[in-house]
């Protein structure tokens, strides 16, 4: 009988670690569900006189990469999103999507860190609140058909981003 009761509390303890392990993981994704309707928006470009829209971009993939300028890891991720667009850029919309309070830091951030797409600034947070963003960076590829394909934070390889586009 003892050893019945030691299985039982064996089993309750993986069981609460399992859950306790879910919440966790799913506590801290950032971004939007993938296989959702992607929520439509649009914002000034911070490096040049233009609006991004991303209903005009229907019937092309669009990659989303969520940054500020403040952050060491969007920073580190630069070159890796800079080179996809290289290899990637006429199969897709490539969008940089900052949250600084200030347009001008968004600005700064493309051309110090030679980002070669535009970047949109979210100067109320408005989208990176739409697309459930809670930690930076955080990239969203979007379908042509409008619906979230991928969504990964701290960066992704050019050719993860590849195989998404393609897909």
């Amino acid at each position: 009988m003892k050893l019945l009761s030691s299985r039982a509390v064996d089993y309750a303890i993986w069981a609460a670690l399992g859950v306790g392990l879910l919440y966790f993981m799913h506590a801290r994704a950032s971004g939007p569900e993938e296989g959702t309707t992607a929520a439509p928006f649009e914002l000034s470009l911070a490096n040049r006189d233009a609006t991004f829209r991303l209903a005009d971009q229907r019937g092309k993939p669009v990659v989303m990469e969520v940054f500020a300028s403040w952050c060491g890891a969007c920073r580190r991720a630069t070159p890796g999103l800079a080179e996809a667009y290289r290899e990637h850029g006429d199969k897709a919309t490539f969008i940089g999507i900052s949250v600084d309070d200030r347009r001008e830091d968004a600005a700064a951030a493309k051309n110090g860190w030679g980002i070669p797409f535009d970047v949109a600034h979210d100067d109320d947070g408005g989208v990176a609140r739409a697309y459930k963003v809670s930690r930076l960076p955080t990239v969203i590829v979007i379908g042509g058909d409008g619906v979230v394909r991928h969504v990964t934070t701290g960066g992704a390889s050019p050719s993860e981003i590849g195989r998404w586009i393609g897909e």
